[in-house]
């Protein structure tokens, strides 16, 4: 006799089996940070915010969606769900070192599952992946379904679960997984953690928040952060109207990072300006570090005018060598954040020597310009939520 004291179960019916999407929206990107973009990112926020999972990690904000169910974690998640009391942990002989042993008892003592090795079930196997057809079983049970059921797959006929499939289909929790046509079921495939939380968010009628994008994060190590000396009297203000990339030039044998800058600070006040010339910096190393106050005017030893541009110099010679892949990322975020502070159009971005005779920011930067491929994308970071700034 089964002792589900669920008022989940006695709901069960098409109503009761959709999600609920909710007004209210996460915090942009969600508690986990390896589910951005998922289709199932909404129910896997909502799983969360009711306390069925916690992800499948101590100590970062992972939830492995894509990582297969195992039968333990299928224990802990109905359990959890469908609020059932702790069974006895020593239900099965194979379960007694599993952080889920009275999850495990607590299913069998609600007759939702009966063990793995039948007639005998005695083991639970706890650490065996689940499939999607011993899914709809494990589900089908916890809600209690009966009947004959209508829906039916091509892929299920002969499936020790089809009758379970066709329940659990029939009250609206799964559709099929071959969409948009769901013809086919694919009992046999193993059901990942993200599904399951969508399965689980139409089983119990969860409220599924909107998930808005993360916004990319910017970190800046401050003047201070990197020992750059007072800036001096002289800046002219200006208002910020178009983004322009340089380079330092400095070769490959040079010293880095900040005993450079502040090097070039030094020069850079020996020419009679009042701070280096450039409002940002972006390192060798990908970091990214604050300069001349943005209110203020950049200055140039070449022939243009920097007032209105907003200056970020990438660090190195790129006549002679090639910008990594996280200098790039770091100048994109750079010039999306600028283009968000200021109300700068990103299809203002431009090289130095686009406004000036020279070679700066050097060929293969300056070809990241000219083809496009910076501002394309400043501008994905933009369409997805922007940028959050950390200074520090």
């Amino acid at each position: 006799m089964r002792v589900l004291a669920i008022v989940l179960a006695v709901v069960v019916g098409l109503s009761a089996a959709a999600p609920v999407y909710a007004d209210h929206a996460a915090e942009p990107g969600g508690t986990f940070v390896d589910d951005d973009g998922s289709v199932h990112e909404g129910s896997i926020e909502a799983m969360f915010e009711s306390g069925v999972t916690r992800g499948c990690s101590t100590d970062s904000p992972l939830f492995c969606p894509d990582d297969p169910v195992t039968r333990d974690q299928m224990a802990a998640f109905l359990t959890r769900a469908f609020g059932l009391s702790a069974g006895d942990p020593d239900k099965f002989e194979d379960t007694k070192e599993s952080v889920f042993a009275a999850d495990i008892g607590a299913l069998a003592a609600a007759g939702i599952s009966m063990g793995c090795n039948p007639p005998a079930n005695t083991r639970f196997c706890p650490d065996d992946e689940v499939d999607r057809g011993q899914m709809a079983a494990f589900l089908a049970r916890a809600l209690q379904l009966d009947g004959t059921p209508e829906a039916s797959f091509t892929d299920t006929a002969g499936s020790v679960f089809e009758v379970e499939i066709g329940r659990l289909a029939d009250a609206g929790v799964t559709r099929g997984c071959d969409p948009p046509d769901n013809h086919r079921f694919c009992p046999d495939a193993p059901v990942s953690r993200a599904e399951m939380a969508t399965f689980l968010a139409r089983a119990t009628g969860l409220d599924v928040p909107s998930v808005p994008t993360r916004r990319a994060v910017l970190e800046i190590t401050s003047r201070d952060g990197w020992g750059a000396a007072d800036w001096k009297p002289g800046f002219r203000e200006h208002a910020l109207e178009q983004l322009t990339v340089h380079h330092s030039g400095s070769p490959v044998s040079s010293v880095w990072g900040p005993p450079a800058f502040r090097g070039w600070q030094s020069y850079h006040f020996s020419l009679g300006w009042p701070d280096l010339a450039y409002h940002y910096i972006v390192g060798r190393d990908g970091a990214v570090y604050e300069a001349r106050p943005a209110w203020a005017a950049g200055d140039t030893a070449t022939d243009y005018d920097p007032t209105g541009h907003f200056l970020v110099v990438v660090e190195g010679d790129y006549d002679q060598m090639e910008p990594t892949a996280g200098q790039i990322e770091a100048l994109a975020r750079t010039l999306a954040w600028a283009s968000m502070a200021y109300g700068i159009d990103p299809e203002t971005i431009a090289g130095h020597r686009d406004h000036a005779a020279t070679t700066c920011p050097g060929d293969s930067l300056h070809t990241l310009i000219a083809d496009g491929s910076l501002t394309r994308r400043v501008i994905e970071i933009l369409d997805a939520g922007g940028v959050t700034v950390s200074v520090g």
